[in-house]
């Protein structure tokens, strides 16, 4: 099976840093992409952790966006609230 947006996935770099997009200023300015990556975040988040609460797993999935950004990298607050509504919209095993 292919996935049609395949080639449309940003490149991943584990060892970069995450600094802020000057123009990226509210949640409203987030590109397509990086919304799209915050919900497939948000998705796997609750696939890989479960039951577990928002609240126990907040911090590392913090960490784990800052790890995660690529080209656009945008800050975990501005990005929380779709990786938050994804992880909720998902009901665990």
């Amino acid at each position: 099976m292919t996935h049609r947006n395949a080639d449309r996935l940003p490149s991943f770099h584990s060892d970069s840093e995450c600094e802020p997009t000057p123009t990226a200023a509210s949640a409203a300015a987030l590109s397509h992409e990086t919304r799209e990556l915050a919900i497939t975040y948000g998705l796997g988040a609750r696939l890989h952790h479960g039951e577990r609460h928002w609240s126990d797993i907040r911090d590392d999935l913090a960490r784990g966006w800052e790890r995660l950004c690529g080209r656009e990298c945008v800050p975990w607050t501005q990005v929380e609230g779709d990786v938050e509504g994804a992880w909720r919209l998902v009901l665990a095993d």
